[in-house]
């Protein structure tokens, strides 16, 4: 009897080990855009990467070999600590802090081939675009890898990359359709040993939730998303996938449990938490501390950025007090130009009380963005002007009251058949057929168009007792609060 009962004793231990599930943890977080160092609100500080990597330990018991770390991309270009050296310091902070993988995010083309291939060689770990394919003769091989596989706890998790399909132009490079991308490689995936699936994705969470809605098949526990610099999670239904978008500037995370069931291959997700890393005392890691402190030095150690030029008593925010600033010091600068437009989103961040430097304007513009004058009719500008109230574009020389736009050179309303000289960045006029049918051959006025706003700064020098406040101008220039 002792011999028949020890044997299926044995067999249901081992069944028990095999049908045992084992843990996946994971965090992520998005959109960081190099802002290394933390805010500081309303006394509280929030935000940083020294002190996430800190709270990660302190709160979720991180150890890298526990832990997939993760970036939904994004991971350069914002204040000037890190967009002066073309987004290295973000990189070897994240090598600091464990990243394991990143989603290849539109931003992390600002600095062109070379500064890609910078990025690239420094980081500890693969920048990934599944969509990402080349459009001409000559691509950047390879901007990106379409997936990778991780081992974490015995498990090999496969890892396929998005990029935005808001991919700004580059030269032989395209964004493809995220549903064909991810069915195209994730078999590729998986026959190179992938037992567990996720998608990475630069991509806001509404796209992934509409795309994983047909994605059943593919037992896709889990989508992370960015781009979009939102915090939220859902499950979408008819998938049971979770998506999941983690926030911006390292002011927040998300951190996911899963568990994987060898036996039948199932990987389902436990829990799924999002953390504003708000915090009265917070501590900041000692090994990622010390690469913030050395990028922070030479950047302060350089007189050329670090230099006070102005002053400002009160903060100038987003929207109408900066790009207001921005626009009249054009304006004045380049009075040739009858209308001045900028982009929202080219002006990145508020601008704080206290001494402004060059490096204070690079936070703000972080872009290498020129300044063109093109010429427009009446009729082509009216088109390109925003319609709607919450459609915002920063403006000078222009008024709106009602449904029509006065010249203010002239105080008449846009003539259709008249033509006007209109100053834009580079941006606008690669991202609008418009404007590069109303002018092939532009004008350039600035090759940097932070240049006009320092010479601005000079024609009106300021000091902390004579500040710059009573020649900025803070109203709305659109919507009913302008009229």
């Amino acid at each position: 009897m002792k011999k028949i009962l020890l044997p299926i004793l044995a067999l249901v231990l081992l069944l028990g080990v095999q049908a045992h599930a084992k843990p996946i943890h994971i965090l992520v977080t998005g959109d960081m855009h190099g802002w290394l160092q933390p805010l500081t609100v309303d006394g509280s500080t929030l935000g940083g990467a020294a002190e996430m990597a800190a709270a990660w330990k302190d709160h979720e018991g991180y150890k890298p070999e526990d832990f997939l770390v993760l970036s939904a991309g994004d991971v350069a270009t914002g204040p000037a600590l890190s967009t002066l050296y073309k987004g290295l310091p973000a990189v070897e902070v994240m090598n600091a802090m464990g990243y394991d993988a990143s989603a290849l995010g539109n931003h992390e083309f600002d600095f062109g081939v070379d500064g890609l291939k910078a990025l690239r060689k420094l980081a500890v770990f693969p920048f990934l675009a599944a969509n990402l394919q080349a459009s001409g003769p000559t691509p950047w091989s390879p901007a990106a890898e379409p997936f990778c596989i991780l081992e974490k706890n015995g498990i090999k998790i496969g890892i396929i990359g998005l990029i935005t399909s808001e991919l700004p132009p580059y030269d032989s490079l395209q964004a493809t359709n995220y549903a064909e991308s991810i069915r195209t490689w994730a078999p590729k995936a998986r026959a190179a040993g992938a037992q567990v699936l996720l998608v990475l994705a630069h991509v806001p969470l509404n796209e992934l939730r509409d795309m994983a809605r047909d994605m059943a098949d593919l037992n896709i526990p889990l989508m992370m998303g960015g781009h979009s610099h939102e915090l939220g999670q859902l499950r979408e239904m008819n998938s049971g996938t979770w998506i999941v978008n983690s926030g911006e500037w390292w002011k927040a995370y998300s951190r996911i449990d899963l568990d994987y069931e060898a036996a039948s291959g199932r990987t389902k997700v436990l829990a799924s938490k999002q953390v504003w890393l708000r915090q009265e005392h917070p501590r900041a890691d000692p090994a990622v501390q010390a690469v913030v402190s050395r990028w922070r030095a030479r950047l302060e150690g350089d007189p050329d950025y670090s230099r006070p030029l102005a002053y400002l008593a009160a903060p100038l925010t987003r929207p109408w007090g900066v790009l207001n600033f921005v626009c009249d010091a054009w304006a004045e600068m380049d009075p040739t130009s009858d209308v001045v437009l900028v982009n929202q989103h080219a002006l990145r961040q508020d601008l704080p009380p206290g001494p402004l430097n060059r490096g204070t304007l690079v936070s703000l513009l972080p872009f290498d963005d020129k300044l063109l004058r093109v010429k427009m009719t009446g009729r082509q500008l009216s088109k390109y002007l925003p319609k709607k109230a919450d459609q915002l574009m920063g403006m000078a020389g222009l008024s709106k009251k009602g449904r029509h736009f006065t010249l203010k050179k002239t105080g008449r309303k846009i003539d259709p058949k008249a033509t006007y000289l209109v100053l834009v960045n580079d941006y606008m006029i690669a991202t609008s057929e418009l404007l590069k049918a109303a002018d092939p051959s532009p004008v350039l006025v600035a090759n940097d168009w932070r240049d006009p706003i320092l010479a601005w700064l000079k024609k009106h020098p300021s000091s902390e007792k004579k500040p710059l406040d009573p020649l900025l101008d803070l109203a709305p220039r659109i919507g009913p609060a302008a009229e």
